[in-house]
């Protein structure tokens, strides 16, 4: 097994990328990285019972989901691991601004630090799309949940690579007109979208980030 498992440089150099929590391997994996079969992200945020913060969002602890039942609010309990399934909307409060629906499952597990002020890690896993599997960037009616909007990205054939680029196209675009942010059933003007990455907010997507 393993005998012809092969590295080009010494192994005292890259022993420590082989643990993913080391501070040099860990910058690999702050956004999502494929490795292997499965897609790796790995985040810096205080966690504790009740709420987790991200050092440049601020709270992100309110985890929703459309489910079967109707809308499911969750949070995240440290050491306890989550399970999105492929297909569920999903979105979490000021860290995205639209609801994300991929096709494989998504696995969440907050590891919280040593202290309840020390930042922890939080592990998000998920398989790397292939075939016809796709990503979904949606925008529902906070009044009536009627669908406005959506965007969708073919992960499965055309790579992982492009995620960030389509979905900051499908922000943009549901930005650019304010007729897709009013609902055509029942007339709520919903506010406007943003990206997973605050850094590239617009000034309107920096206030909307304030409010969902």
């Amino acid at each position: 097994m393993f005998t012809n498992l092969y590295v080009k440089q010494p192994l005292d150099k890259i022993a420590d990328d082989w643990d993913f929590f080391h501070e040099k391997a860990i910058g690999h994996f702050s956004t999502f990285k494929p490795w292997g079969q499965n897609i790796y992200g790995i985040r810096r945020r205080t966690i504790s019972t009740g709420e987790v913060i991200d050092p440049r969002k601020g709270s992100i602890s309110r985890h929703f989901e459309i489910t079967p039942d109707g809308l499911v609010e969750w949070t995240h309990q440290p050491m306890k691991l989550h399970v999105t399934l492929g297909g569920t909307p999903h979105r979490v409060a000021h860290n995205f601004g639209y609801w994300h629906i991929n096709d494989v499952d998504e696995l969440y597990l907050p590891l919280p630090g040593p202290t309840a002020e020390a930042l922890g890690y939080f592990l998000v896993i998920m398989g790397c799309p292939t075939g016809e599997e796709s990503d979904r960037f949606v925008w529902y009616c906070q009044n009536c949940f009627t669908l406005m909007f959506e965007r969708q990205y073919e992960t499965g054939r055309l790579g992982f690579a492009g995620f960030w680029r389509a979905e900051r196209e499908a922000v943009r675009a549901y930005n650019q007109d304010a007729a897709h942010q009013l609902c055509p059933e029942c007339g709520h003007a919903n506010p406007r979208g943003y990206c997973w990455n605050s850094s590239v907010d617009t000034e309107a997507e920096r206030e909307a980030r304030k409010l969902w």
